[in-house]
């Protein structure tokens, strides 16, 4: 088993938090966390969302993914309600299709806190490319100043065409 930990590389739709304050919105989410410098604002309106793209330096296509790990690090604004939002991410397979995850429900206060979500036990055979994303889930502004995730692979070779055999089952045993 490999690991890869992925900072976001570029934005991509729907692209509906703002900028509230840094350079761009990938140096906001990436890092190091750097809290109040740099950070993306949901706004009050709810469910809406924020995508990034990725570009994995080793995970290639083939290799079989067998966990992600999404990582962040939020707060709502000082005097404001605590605001929930979610994570989540979308996966291109290989010969076609995609795998998804998204965490449950995850809840800021008025300081910065880590948060994550583990997507374990899969078996999902990279196609070359990889999206995160993080939603707002009520009409309440959430801050986020950090957003990655680590792949767990295993390199394509010997496992990969038992894993796709695996996979195209599963794709049509369902309605």
């Amino acid at each position: 088993m490999s690991t890869e930990t992925i900072q976001v590389s570029g934005t991509t739709s729907p692209d509906n938090w703002s900028l509230a304050a840094g350079a761009s919105k990938q140096a906001a989410v990436n890092q190091p966390d750097d809290d109040a410098t740099s950070y993306l604002s949901s706004g009050v309106t709810s469910n809406t969302e924020q995508h990034f793209t990725l570009s994995p330096a080793a995970l290639a296509i083939g290799d079989t993914i067998t966990q992600i790990d999404i990582y962040a690090r939020g707060r709502r604004p000082g005097a404001g309600a605590n605001a929930n939002f979610v994570v989540g991410y979308s996966l291109a397979l290989q010969g076609g299709g995609t795998a998804t995850g998204e965490s449950g429900t995850l809840t800021t206060t008025n300081t910065w806190t880590d948060f994550s979500y583990s997507d374990t036990g899969l078996s999902a055979l990279f196609g070359g490319s990889l999206t995160l994303y993080v939603k707002n889930t009520q009409a309440r502004d959430a801050w986020i100043t950090t957003l990655y995730c680590t792949i767990t692979y295993t390199p394509g070779g010997a496992t990969a065409q038992p894993v796709r055999t695996i996979h195209q089952f599963r794709l049509r045993g369902n309605p």
